[in-house]
């Protein structure tokens, strides 16, 4: 995964940013749609069909590099789990995808070059430790914890790697204080921060069997999040721009690199890339995302979330995925001159592979 990730790197530094290309839409179901064999064409990728599956291949040689199913929006792109905006549609004997999609959630991840100009370097970051105080977030009654609890934690370590990186670092929350999620993001913004992002823990519970990682992100303008389309759930689509919006490509970019790094390091299921019109992103002005590495209500992320070496793989992930992406949008950044690459450190953390057994301890009493 990670010579992947340096190929992708070194594609970018050559290609550097250009401007995304303009293809032909048809409008069907609301939704603008452009044809996956021009969409191909552009990123410069050739079409194989899977009649018996109804699928298509996208295909750099002869290596797959995304797959899409007709009627779906659960996809495989770079080997990772994405849900789509808009299903893929087939019209004619051609495969179709939403316009926002493909510019906002497959360019981004096949062809980041093809983005347009990119955000600020990262420099200075804020890391927000979901819930605390009053708002517990979930919580595992079997194992007694709470969310808030693993946030903090998870976060503080966090920083400790990032400011060690070099990274300047703004903390939404030190301490168990109570910090409105509504003005997580006004509170940002004004430390004017080059990257945002959100820990969080996920929770099925009473169901104790599903486990794995989500990415977060919003959604583009007009598309829905994900749960929206779920059986009996309403259309909760925006049909306006949301300050986060201008950043869809790099918010798409930054949680690619920090999910392939969370399923490297912890070795869990693929829950996939996912959207929510998430209050603590929608009026971000810079890059956002929100991280869920595990479930707490899980009978094994619940345990394992109580071992310091499975927090810390949690953090070392976030921060391996915040550099290669900071490493990419320098590469593209049109006002950085490529210079000799420096030698990058490897992170000291190991990825997490004993799970204990025992009732997980509180965060603070190990180191």
């Amino acid at each position: 995964m990670r010579l992947a990730a340096l190929a992708l790197l070194v594609l970018a530094a050559r290609l550097r940013a250009a401007a995304p290309p303009d293809l032909p839409t048809i409008h069907t179901g609301g939704t603008d749609y452009v044809s996956v064999t021009d969409a191909g064409a552009a990123l410069g990728l050739r079409l194989e069909r899977i009649p018996s599956a109804s699928a298509l291949l996208l295909k750099e040689g002869s290596k797959p590099v995304a797959k899409l199913v007709e009627r779906s929006r659960d996809t495989d792109v770079a080997g990772l789990r994405v849900f789509l905006g808009d299903p893929v549609v087939e019209r004619g004997g051609t495969f179709y995808v939403s316009r926002a999609d493909f510019l906002y959630h497959l360019l981004p991840r096949l062809r980041p070059d093809l983005c347009g100009i990119p955000p600020n370097v990262p420099h200075l970051i804020v890391v927000d430790a979901g819930h605390g105080g009053v708002d517990h977030g979930t919580e595992n009654p079997r194992l007694k914890i709470m969310e808030k609890t693993y946030t903090l934690d998870v976060a503080l370590r966090l920083r400790k790697l990032l400011e060690a990186a070099g990274y300047k670092v703004m903390m939404m929350r030190e301490k168990d204080v109570t910090v409105p999620v509504e003005g997580r993001a006004a509170l940002a913004n004004a430390w004017s921060p080059d990257l945002f992002v959100s820990i969080h823990f996920n929770s099925t519970y009473p169901n104790t069997k599903t486990a794995g990682v989500e990415i977060m992100s919003f959604p583009s303008r007009g598309q829905r999040s994900t749960d929206s389309w779920s059986p009996g759930q309403k259309n909760d689509a925006w049909n306006v721009d949301s300050p986060i919006n201008a950043f869809a490509p790099w918010n798409t970019i930054l949680g690619s690199f920090l999910h392939r790094h969370l399923l490297a390091a912890l070795h869990d299921g693929d829950r996939g890339e996912k959207f929510e019109h998430l209050k603590v992103l929608g009026n971000l002005n810079c890059p956002g995302i929100l991280v869920e590495p595990a479930f707490i209500s899980s009978d094994v992320e619940g345990v394992s979330l109580g071992a310091p070496a499975y927090r810390d793989a949690i953090a070392g992930a976030i921060l391996s995925g915040i550099q290669d992406y900071t490493e990419l949008v320098r590469s593209l950044h049109p006002s950085v001159l490529p210079a000799p690459a420096a030698p990058r450190p490897a992170n000291t953390v190991p990825p997490f592979s004993a799970v204990p057994r025992a009732v997980p301890t509180r965060p603070g009493g190990g180191p």
